[in-house]
C-alpha cells in the first residue's frame, strides 16, 4: 500500500502572507493540527501547526532567557525567537523543514518518517504541488481496512478510489476534510465524520455507484456540525 492510496486529498490550505488570526480560526473550526503553506506560485513554503502558537507575546508565553543564556544563545537565534513569537503571518511562524514524501512512498516508510520526526502528519508532494496529506490516523484506518483481509489495493482499486474522490469533489457537500477512502478488493472503506445521517447515506451512494465497488463498509462517526468559539 502506498501514500496515494490513503492521502487525504481535499486539503485546507493558507497563503503565506496569512494572518495568524486566519490560521487560528481554520485550526479551530475544522479541529486540524496543522495547515500547508503555498507560496505565489502554489509551491509547499512550509507548514503552520498548533505548535507555532506555543510561544506568543500575545499570550505571555514568548521564550524568556536568564542573561546568562542570552550571552551564550546567537544573535540569528534571539531574532528568530522574536520574530516567531510577534510575527503576524504565516511566513513569519511557518517551519520549512518539515519533512515530505511522494505519492509512492510505501506506508512503511511514511510511518518510520511520522516516527523519526515525532510529527502527527507528512504532507505528499509532487514537483513541489501538494498532492495531499497523510496523518497518524490514516495509517490507523488503512490497517483497520486491511487487517482481517490482509488485502492490497490494486490498481482497479486505485481506479476506483480516484473515481470516487472525483465525484465527491464535484458535489459541495463531499470536500470536507475529515472524510478518508480506502479501497481494498473492491471494498470501499468510509473513515471520518459525518455531521448528519443524510451526508452518511450520500457517501454510500457515491461509493456504491462507482463501476467495481463490491462492497461499502462505513466506518463514519456521526457528530453534530462544528461549533466555532466566539
Amino acid at each position: 500500500m502506498k501514500a496515494r492510496d490513503i492521502l487525504t486529498a481535499n486539503v485546507i490550505t493558507i497563503g503565506i502572507d496569512a494572518s495568524l488570526t486566519e490560521i487560528a480560526d481554520l485550526l479551530v473550526r475544522h479541529r486540524i493540527g496543522s495547515l500547508p503553506v503555498l507560496d505565489e506560485r502554489d509551491r509547499v513554503a512550509g507548514v503552520v501547526s498548533e505548535d507555532d502558537f506555543l510561544r506568543r507575546v500575545e499570550t505571555g508565553t514568548e521564550r524568556r532567557r536568564s542573561r546568562l543564556a542570552e550571552f551564550f544563545t546567537s544573535e540569528a537565534a534571539l531574532q528568530q525567537d522574536y520574530v516567531r513569537s510577534r510575527g503576524l503571518k504565516a511566513r513569519d511562524v511557518m517551519r520549512t523543514d518539515q519533512p515530505r514524501i511522494g505519492p509512492d512512498v510505501e506506508l512503511a516508510e511514511i510511518a518510520d518518517v511520522l516516527e523519526r520526526y515525532n510529527i502527527h502528519s507528512v504532507l505528499v508532494v509532487e514537483e513541489e504541488r501538494l498532492v495531499g496529506i497523510i496523518s497518524r490516523s490514516d495509517l490507523v484506518r488503512a490497517y483497520a481496512s486491511v487487517a482481517d483481509t490482509r488485502a492490497q489495493p490494486t490498481e482497479d482499486d486505485r481506479a476506483i478510489r480516484e473515481a470516487l474522490l472525483r465525484e465527491l469533489a464535484s458535489q459541495p457537500w463531499g470536500r470536507r476534510l475529515e472524510n478518508t477512502i480506502v479501497v481494498t478488493d473492491g471494498v470501499v472503506h468510509l473513515w471520518g465524520q459525518v455531521v448528519s445521517p443524510t451526508e452518511r447515506a450520500a457517501l454510500r451512494v457515491a461509493a456504491e455507484r462507482i463501476p467495481g465497488v463490491a462492497k461499502v463498509q462505513d466506518h463514519t462517526t456521526l457528530t453534530g456540525p462544528v461549533a466555532v468559539p466566539e
